[in-house]
């Protein structure tokens, strides 16, 4: 499961989640215009300066670029591991 932290009107949000669209993951968008996301975001991330903020099977993932990157890693590895 995917869990995406983002906001209305920023276009790296939407493209992450067209990204786990596009590879048919399973993911949750939790929007931080909502102040109860917001709040919950910066108690896991107490730092955090950008979004979206990316989680995969629990492990902190980062923004956009990092989840482009992990996706493709572990298209790679399924590759891989079939030869």
């Amino acid at each position: 499961m995917v869990i995406i932290y983002g906001a209305s009107r920023c276009g790296w949000c939407e493209k992450a989640k067209a990204l786990a669209e596009q590879y048919r993951l399973d993911y949750e968008y939790r929007s931080v215009d909502n102040e109860h996301y917001q709040r919950e975001l910066k108690t896991i991330l107490p730092d955090v300066k950008t979004i979206p903020q990316i989680w995969w099977h629990g492990r902190h993932i980062g923004g956009y670029d990092d989840f482009a990157k992990e996706i493709e890693d572990t298209l790679n590895n399924y590759a891989q591991e079939a030869c």
